[in-house]
């Protein structure tokens, strides 16, 4: 594979605004991310998958890339839809990002919008996933007392602490 085969990453270089040097990065996709929360708010649905970039299975939050222009919320709709089985409308929103976070800026330009949300009642049914072609995830429901030492995923971490902080207070 060449690096021009890549699908969502691209490697750019810029000259940097006031030294003579050129600076690497990657231009990623903004992406949205989704803590979900059972009716009882006792349990946090993640998905299990294979990610390369640790080279082993990760628990974390569903998530997913916003497409074309595609605004975060109906990315967000598409995402759990695909990797949970539930309808966006099986949801309350509790947090919407009033703007994303900036991930790792010395080295990507990806943004990443980080929502909260829980099933309306104890009696939504997940329906099959319609998971992206190379996708392979099962869902998993955790107890939010569990969530720390189930998983080491930076944003299933800042959405819990988003949680804790600004919503079960």
């Amino acid at each position: 594979m060449k690096i021009n085969d890549l699908k969502f990453l691209k490697v750019k270089i810029e000259k940097h605004p006031t030294r003579d040097i050129q600076l690497e990065f990657l231009e990623k996709p903004n992406a949205v991310a989704a803590l979900i929360l059972n009716y009882n708010e006792d349990k946090v649905l993640l998905v299990k998958q294979y990610r390369p970039g640790v080279s082993a299975e990760l628990l974390e939050i569903p998530a997913g890339i916003i497409e074309n222009d595609e605004n975060p919320l109906d990315t967000l709709a598409r995402e759990i839809r695909e990797e949970t089985g539930y309808k966006f409308e099986s949801l309350k929103v509790l947090y919407s990002p009033i703007k994303p976070l900036i991930l790792s800026p010395g080295y990507t330009s990806e943004e990443l919008y980080v929502f909260i949300l829980k099933l309306k009642t104890n009696k939504e049914l997940n329906y099959e996933k319609q998971l992206d072609e190379g996708e392979d995830l099962e869902e998993v429901w955790e107890k939010i007392e569990n969530i720390e030492e189930a998983t080491n995923d930076f944003k299933t971490h800042y959405a819990m602490s988003l949680y804790k902080n600004l919503i079960k207070k």
